[in-house]
This record gives C-alpha cells, sequence and structure tokens, in this order.
C-alpha cells in the first residue's frame, strides 16, 4: 500500500505542473497516457503565458496530495478491517462445518443402533411366540390328563370358600384336595400347594387376642386384608380409623378419623315439680316425670349413674314470695358415705329466678341429687318452674 501512494502522490504532483488537474479554474482535458503521453495543449498554454510551475498550483497540489494520503489510510484502514472480519467469518464456517459433521454422524450411530434394537425386538418377539405356544400346548395336555376325581376336589374346595363354610366342611374339602394331589402331583407341587392351603385356612379361620383391637396393626394380625374404615379402642375410648393394609407397617398404614361417641346404653331425664316445696335441709323430689331414658333418675331426686363416664346435669326454680331459696347440687362416690356440694342456686324474697348446671365425671353407681337448704321453692301445676335434667355425655371405657 505504500507504493500506491507513492504513485498517487507523483501522479498528482505531475497533473499539477502540467496543469491537467483544475487548479486555479484552469479547464483542462484529462488523457489516458498521463505519464507516457507528449505535452498536451493544457501544457503547451501554460508555458506560453508562463502559469507552469506557479507557486499557488503547486500549493494546491500539496493541500491535495495531504488529502489523497489521508483517504488513503482510512482505504487501509476499512481493508484490514474488512479482512478480519472475513477471517473470523471463515473461521466460524469452518466451525459450523466440524459440528455439522459431527451432527451427521452422531445421527448415523443413532440409525445403526435403532435398527440393531429393532432387529433384538423382533428376534426376542419370534421367541415369545415360541414360548406362549409351548405354554398352550404343555396346558392343553395337563387338561387332558387331569383325572375326574381332582376336579371334582377342586371344585368342591372352591365352592366351600365362596360360601364361607362351616371348618368341617372345609377341612373335608381340603382333605380331598389333599388327596387328589397325593395322587396325581409331584411332591413338590404338593408342598406348595399345601402351603397355599394354610395360607387360606389361617385367613379364614376366626382369630382373637381376647381383646378389643387397639390399632390397623392388630387388625392385620387377626386377617384383615381389605382397606377401609375401622373402629378401634385408643386411650379408653372408641376411636374410627383408616386402614391402608396395603401399607404393611409404616407410617401409612392407619390415619386417624375421629373419636366414635359409643354407650353401653343411653342415658338422660326431666323431670319437674307442680307444687311448691319447703322442707330444708332434704332432698327435693319431683312429681313429674318428663323423660326417664335408661331409668337411672328416680322421683325421690337421686340419680345414679348406670356407667362410668361424662355427665351433665341442670337445675332451674322460682323462690318463693317473702322468702329466700337455696338449692345446692350434690354427689357421692359409690364407695363413700359423705355427700360433696357441686354447687348451688340462690333467689332472693321477690320471685326470682335461678339455675346452676355442671359437667361431672362419674364412676359406676355415683349419685346425684338437689337438698333443699334454704327458703321455698315457688312452683304450680300451670308454670313448671322447677326443673332438673341430666344427659350421659361420653362413656370412659367399654368392656368386652
Amino acid at each position: 500500500m505504500t507504493k500506491l501512494s507513492l504513485v498517487v502522490f507523483v501522479w498528482i504532483w505531475h497533473c499539477a505542473v502540467y496543469g491537467q488537474l483544475a487548479l486555479n479554474n484552469v479547464d483542462y482535458i484529462p488523457y489516458t497516457s498521463t505519464f507516457l503521453s507528449q505535452p498536451t495543449k493544457q501544457i503547451r498554454a501554460a508555458r506560453a503565458t508562463g502559469r507552469l510551475g506557479n507557486p499557488q498550483n503547486i500549493r494546491d497540489a500539496l493541500s491535495l496530495s495531504a488529502i489523497s494520503l489521508q483517504l488513503n489510510k482510512q482505504i487501509e484502514s476499512t481493508t484490514a478491517s474488512i479482512t478480519s472480519q472475513l477471517k473470523d467469518t471463515n473461521d466460524k464456517l469452518e466451525k459450523t462445518s466440524a459440528d455439522l459433521s459431527s451432527t451427521q454422524k452422531q445421527v448415523s450411530d443413532l440409525m445403526e443402533a435403532l435398527t440393531k434394537a429393532n432387529d433384538a425386538t423382533k428376534a426376542a418377539q419370534a421367541d415369545l411366540d415360541k414360548t406362549n405356544s409351548a405354554l398352550s400346548q404343555w396346558s392343553a395336555a395337563l387338561k387332558a390328563k387331569a383325572s375326574k376325581e381332582l376336579y371334582g376336589a377342586v371344585s368342591h374346595f372352591t365352592a366351600a370358600l365362596d360360601e364361607k363354610a362351616f371348618k368341617e366342611e372345609m377341612d373335608h374339602a381340603v382333605g380331598q384336595l389333599t388327596t387328589a394331589l397325593d395322587a396325581k402331583a409331584s411332591k413338590s407341587d404338593l408342598e406348595a400347594t399345601n402351603l397355599e392351603v394354610s395360607k387360606l385356612k389361617v385367613l379364614t379361620s376366626p382369630n382373637s387376642n381376647g381383646s378389643i383391637p387397639t390399632s390397623c396393626e392388630d387388625l392385620q394380625t387377626f386377617g384383615f386384608v381389605k382397606s377401609g374404615i375401622y373402629s378401634v379402642m385408643i386411650s379408653k375410648q372408641v376411636q374410627n380409623v383408616y386402614c391402608d393394609f396395603s401399607k404393611s407397617n409404616d407410617a401409612g398404614l392407619q390415619k386417624w378419623i375421629g373419636i366414635v361417641d359409643v354407650k353401653s346404653a343411653p342415658v338422660y331425664f326431666h323431670a319437674q315439680r307442680t307444687t311448691s316445696y319447703s322442707t330444708v335441709g332434704s332432698v327435693v323430689p319431683f312429681d313429674s316425670i318428663k323423660l326417664n331414658v335408661g331409668n337411672a333418675f328416680d322421683p325421690s331426686g337421686v340419680f345414679v349413674a348406670p356407667a362410668p363416664g361424662k355427665y351433665f346435669f341442670g337445675f332451674s326454680g322460682l323462690s318463693d314470695n317473702g322468702a329466700l331459696a337455696r338449692v345446692v347440687l350434690e354427689v357421692k362416690n359409690a364407695s363413700s358415705l359423705d355427700w360433696s356440694r357441686v354447687g348451688e342456686g340462690y333467689g332472693d324474697n321477690k320471685f326470682k329466678t335461678f339455675a346452676f348446671h355442671a359437667t361431672l365425671e362419674l364412676l359406676k353407681d355415683d349419685q346425684v341429687r338437689l337438698v333443699l337448704t334454704q327458703g321455698a321453692i315457688h312452683d304450680s301445676d300451670i308454670h313448671f318452674y322447677t326443673n332438673f335434667f341430666g344427659v350421659f355425655i361420653a362413656q370412659n371405657e367399654l368392656t368386652v
């Protein structure tokens, strides 16, 4: 590129000196043979007029030469940039070509592997067809050679299972099956069949450990195999659980659902008075019994717990005019002779309503009563102000 710059500079100098460039507005006609042609008319005219070698022309030529040099540098820079970009592009094309060749080889290898796998699958399918054919022939041969006694024993055994026959009939069917197998089957087949029969007898025989089951694991031990919702005894309460017997003994075997409200018998009562009562220090009796399910309440005013558990009691009344009224709820343990105060209701001497209620934990045969300790209770057969009621909420423990 340096030689090119020198040639351009010389050409511009020559044209300027000989008047072939439009310097100082001198008209000229360019010629194709700039360096080799004879002096043109412009050169001769310039010599004649004395303009050849004019300092102004020389300065313009030098300025134009400087511009040409700067343009040449820009051309060189652009050429270098384009050359670098072409080289980078060529490198990328070569890399892409290499990647494409690698990918084509991988595809070729995969196609070859797929062809081999397809051939292997066809061979395996052919072997499977042969095996199935051999099994079908063997099964047909066994059916043809089976004796009438063997089929009769198997049919009888199946019928016994389906109809849930008694143990004696099941043993009889198992005996017939064993006899037929002894006569026809090999020793190994007989042992396997006896093992299956033993398993069936365990699953179908009654089983118990003498107590209420406390978990799904207990039920599984008894022979339960169908997943579902079952009731078990947990912490002296009957609770529902979901047993998933497919989970074996892991954490998913049992899922808790909730407590079951189970009672050995329903117990609840509601009693009323139809007249006023004023015998201080005595048990309040009731002459109108509205409800007495379980017969645990006596009209004399005493309730006797029929089972251990939680009970709810409440009473209400009206004090008499001119007299206070104090009524105390008392409880006595079956093994004790003393009564203990639970709470009391109080009404003043101006016909005031009073009430009291409590939830009690009682044992079997514990007693509950109301005692008038002061004043009088006002009542009539029209209004029924005095009410005493109770209900058995939950039983603590169920026994087998």
